[in-house]
């Protein structure tokens, strides 16, 4: 991710933070930081309490998810389930709007950005007479050949 990028994000959750009240102790501060550094693509719960014991900080999965709740009420986060009933979450950027690749042999996930494919979405929900308020795209597969550093986001 682009330094200034999470710089910015950072700088955002920590204001809003604040704004909202809230203390930024080292439990919303390990997990603010752990999703800047490994969040901006979909990352486990888990794996978050887990970096944060790693790092020797609190780890403690009712902070973590504690957290995560009021990230997710601040708009800073959001969070997809996955089919197996689990959640995954990832920082919001306003304007990196993206979608998921999930390789089901290796569980890599890879963002991508496809004009071609906001364009089709944006035409379903003119078909649908409806207005779009957002929406979420995750393909699952295996790759059939290697990505080429074009493709790469």
């Amino acid at each position: 991710m682009d330094p200034a990028v999470r710089d910015g994000w950072l700088e955002r959750a920590h204001a809003s933070l604040v704004a909202a009240g809230l203390r930024l102790g080292a439990a919303r501060t390990g997990v603010v930081e752990v999703l800047a550094r490994d969040g901006q693509c979909l990352i486990e719960a888990r794996e978050i309490i887990d970096r944060l014991r790693e790092r020797g900080g609190p780890g403690s999965a009712a902070s973590v998810y504690r957290v995560l709740d009021e990230l997710r009420g601040l708009g800073l986060v959001r969070r997809d389930a996955d089919p197996d009933g689990g959640g995954r979450y990832e920082i919001v950027f306003a304007a990196a709007h993206h979608h998921h690749f999930v390789d089901v042999e290796s569980g890599s996930i890879e963002s991508f950005i496809d004009e071609g494919l906001e364009a089709a979405i944006q035409e379903a929900g003119r078909r649908l007479g409806v207005r779009l308020t957002g929406h979420s795209v995750e393909l699952r597969g295996t790759r059939t050949r290697p990505q080429s550093a074009q493709e790469r986001p």
